[in-house]
């Protein structure tokens, strides 16, 4: 009649396997759409957001070139990130980075700001040593600006936050705004800002104390799922995967409210033989 603890341990494992192939299938397909839908638009023509902005503009000190300069006069220009990246391969310190949080520690409006950390973001990626020498006050600053009014602000210090949790020695610093993370996600409708809040939790391995919020913007997770923005969804569907891993959350995955056809595929199957499991009531 009934089974033994150790073929309901068995059984659980065979069903969590099942999740996680259901889920990295819906990743697939997602990642596929993304990838058609790139290549049959044409780039968007750039606004005045900070955001657009900052992809193209030069970095401190650095010379913007002409539209049409050609290939050899750009290679002449080095610019400030050309130089303190040379200065690094011979061993030195730049100084890049430690001036941007200086400036990024003044008074600045929201324009400037999100100009900084996305300058920041890009040292940490070109940088590695310099990167690894910042302190754990530079990471609380970044974490200050999550609390900034504006949307642009946000984005750019989570994207700052995903480059530097790379670095192993401040990861556990990064975890501690987790919380905040999943805070913006489910209170905040903005695809730019769930990819970046997404993206920054898959790259972090989430502690216990998280759970309880992670409970809480399930729905959040499952709307984001049911959008239009193919690399939210992508996202999504990747801490999904990795949340229906942890025992304690799968209960409210399976009972979570989803529209979405990656998602109710995977509900059913689960449904059928889980209160056996003493998973579902």
């Amino acid at each position: 009649m009934g089974m033994s603890i150790a073929e309901c341990l068995r059984q659980l494992d065979i069903r969590k396997g099942v999740v996680g192939l259901a889920t990295a299938a819906g990743a697939i397909y997602l990642l596929y759409k993304a990838i058609k839908a790139g290549i049959k638009c044409q780039p968007p023509i750039c606004t005045n957001s900070p955001i657009c902005i900052a992809r193209e503009c030069p970095g401190p000190g650095e010379r913007a070139l002409p539209q049409e300069a050609p290939a050899s006069e750009a290679s002449s220009v080095g610019g400030a990130k050309g130089l303190a990246i040379e200065r690094e391969r011979h061993g030195r310190d730049s100084g890049e980075l430690r001036r941007l949080f200086n400036s990024l520690e003044c008074k600045q409006d929201e324009y400037a700001k999100s100009m900084i950390l996305h300058s920041i973001t890009r040292c940490v990626y070109l940088l590695e040593a310099e990167a690894s020498a910042c302190t754990m006050d530079d990471i609380r600053l970044v974490g200050y600006m999550l609390d900034d009014k504006d949307n642009s602000v946000k984005i750019q210090a989570l994207n700052t936050l995903k480059a530097f949790s790379g670095i192993r020695k401040f990861r556990l610093k990064i975890q501690e705004h987790s919380i905040k993370v999943l805070e913006l996600i489910s209170t905040i409708w903005d695809s730019e800002l769930h990819i970046a809040g997404l993206r920054l939790l898959n790259n972090l391995p989430l502690p216990d104390f998280v759970h309880p919020q992670l409970r809480r913007v399930m729905p959040a997770l499952m709307e984001i799922l049911q959008c239009d923005y193919i690399l939210a969804q992508v996202q999504a569907i990747r801490l999904l995967s990795y949340l229906a891993q942890k025992n304690d959350l799968l209960y409210d995955i399976l009972n979570c409210q989803a529209g979405d056809s990656s998602i109710a595929t995977i509900r059913p199957m689960f449904h059928e033989e889980a209160p056996q499991l003493g998973l579902l009531s």
